[in-house]
């Protein structure tokens, strides 16, 4: 855990009690979040298919953001989608915008499924690392799965 692990712990709790991530950070982040896509070069992997219910590769799409306040980096995320089960303006949304996943399929009311936290070595710079499942609310289909890396900058408000 970090030097810092009581604020740790309270990052752990306020994404604990909400299902968007990205509105965890906003609450301490006085402009609006900033999202900047970053590379994908991985294909999802079989616990990716497995845990997205899905057998085929070309169902899933792959989403790598970080999100900053101003310019001050406060995670990094991997999404693992599966389009089909989104509507048509969610998918533009997240092909062709930086809207922050939770905010482009937020009329899913989907929950999250918490499959791991951790925290790693203070010598990769990422204070907490939460895996997840996001179920859409009317069928409890997966419709993601995500791997965030919160850096020390989520770990207080930024101006």
């Amino acid at each position: 855990m970090s030097p810092d692990g009581a604020a740790v712990r309270a990052l752990k709790d306020r994404l604990e009690r909400h299902p968007s991530a990205t509105a965890v950070l906003q609450e301490h982040c006085s402009v609006p979040i900033h999202v900047v896509r970053l590379p994908v070069g991985e294909q999802p992997s079989q616990e990716t298919l497995r845990l997205l219910e899905v057998s085929d590769p070309r169902q899933v799409r792959t989403r790598h953001v970080q999100l900053l306040c101003g310019d001050i980096p406060l995670s990094d995320a991997w999404n693992w989608y599966v389009p089909e089960r989104l509507t048509d303006d969610m998918n533009h949304l997240l092909e062709t915008t930086d809207t922050p996943f939770g905010k482009a399929v937020s009329k899913t009311n989907f929950h999250r499924q918490r499959l791991e936290t951790r925290f790693p070595n203070n010598a990769t710079g990422i204070v907490l690392e939460n895996r997840a499942v996001l179920r859409r609310a009317s069928d409890n289909a997966p419709i993601s799965l995500v791997v965030e890396d919160y850096l020390p900058g989520a770990l207080k408000p930024q101006p």
